[in-house]
């Protein structure tokens, strides 16, 4: 267990913090209030759908900020649990809560379009968490996962109030969301489910109206191709993708101040 003054000299040193919990020694990342939010309590909802034993088992955190969800599955005992994100900072926060945990993280910092389409890998479990909305692709993700799926995946995700029954199943965001520029389509209750079932997923579970526990049942495979070529995307005037992020300094500095306020 490391010592509690490293730990938190460790937590500031490394700015913001979204994902808010616990260290083996005490020390949390934050008391759960936004601009971050309480990642164990999303937890809670989840490991109920993962196995306790997941010796010899693959899993893929696709935009696992800083990285509480593949420690998890790490201390459950998973044999390699691959963590990718397109932020420089959050991998940074990965890999310290990994060495904090003292367990085994291997980070990927790509963006998921092109890690999705690039890689061959296939998991046993995947986690998809508070993703879905940044994709400006969505489908085509989901499509690659369901290939890459073996078992389980779990997809969480947040979603737009339908104001009536005659509501578009996605609304699409062109312009900044409450000053979250990586933001681009929410869903509904029913628009989560029909992305899910159209990749060749089967939805197993809903414990939330937010999480999806859903396994692979028609893939068509896939096309290895030898060169891919894949547009630059992004919001005018925001930050560019895919590509190695960082967020601007003056927001970064702005939520860690916030961050403060919130404790």
């Amino acid at each position: 267990m490391k010592p509690r003054h490293e730990t938190e000299e460790g937590i500031r040193s490394l700015g913001w913090w979204y994902q808010h919990f616990q260290f083996p020694n005490g020390v949390r990342t934050g008391s759960g209030q936004e601009p971050g939010y309480d990642v164990e309590a999303r937890w809670n909802l989840l490991k109920a759908h993962v196995p306790k034993d997941l010796t010899g088992k693959t899993v893929l955190d696709l935009g696992g900020n800083a990285g509480f969800f593949a420690v998890q599955m790490k201390r459950r005992g998973a044999a390699r649990c691959v963590l990718v994100d397109p932020f420089v900072q959050f991998i940074e926060q990965a890999k310290f809560t990994a060495d904090q945990f003292e367990v085994e993280v291997e980070t990927v910092i790509d963006d998921a379009h092109t890690f999705c389409l690039t890689t061959e890998s296939r998991f046993d479990y995947i986690v998809c968490v508070g993703l879905i909305y940044h994709l400006k692709y969505p489908t085509i993700v989901l499509d690659r996962l369901a290939e890459m799926t073996k078992e389980r995946i779990l997809i969480q995700s947040a979603l737009e109030e339908a104001p009536n029954a005659f509501a578009p199943n996605f609304r699409f965001v062109e312009h900044d969301h409450k000053g979250d520029d990586t933001c681009w389509w929410f869903p509904n209750y029913e628009g989560l489910a029909a992305l899910v079932r159209s990749s060749g997923m089967e939805i197993i579970t809903r414990p939330h109206p937010q999480l999806i526990v859903a396994k692979p049942v028609s893939t068509l495979g896939k096309v290895v191709l030898p060169k891919l070529v894949f547009p630059k995307y992004g919001k005018r005037g925001g930050s560019v993708f895919p590509g190695p992020q960082r967020y601007d300094p003056g927001l970064w500095s702005d939520l860690i101040e916030r961050s403060r306020e919130s404790e």
